[in-house]
């Protein structure tokens, strides 16, 4: 993720449920932890026929204090992360 033409650093840890059918994405070091004490991302792949699911995304934040905006460049990046996936998988 680049902000103002700058690489960022976001380490984060995977948590897989496959009996939820679930992937969270938990921030734990980089550029995004410096603004927040909790990020996390969660697919959700809920299925609606033997050949697809939907995926819901749900985004978790929580700021380190009120002076820093609200993490809508994250959210684009995670909006532009699914397009990708999604982009993929329609291809395979």
């Amino acid at each position: 993720m680049y902000k103002d033409g700058k690489p960022e650093v976001f380490k984060e840890r995977r948590e897989i449920d496959d009996e939820k059918k679930t992937v969270t994405f938990r921030g734990l070091e980089g550029h995004v932890m410096e603004q927040l004490k909790v990020y996390d991302v969660i697919l959700e792949f809920i299925p609606k026929s033997e050949d697809g699911c939907v995926c819901k995304i749900t985004m978790i934040w929580e700021k380190r204090n009120d002076e820093f905006p609200e993490p809508s460049n994250y959210m684009k990046f995670v909006k532009s992360m699914v397009a990708d996936m999604d982009d993929h998988v329609l291809k395979a």
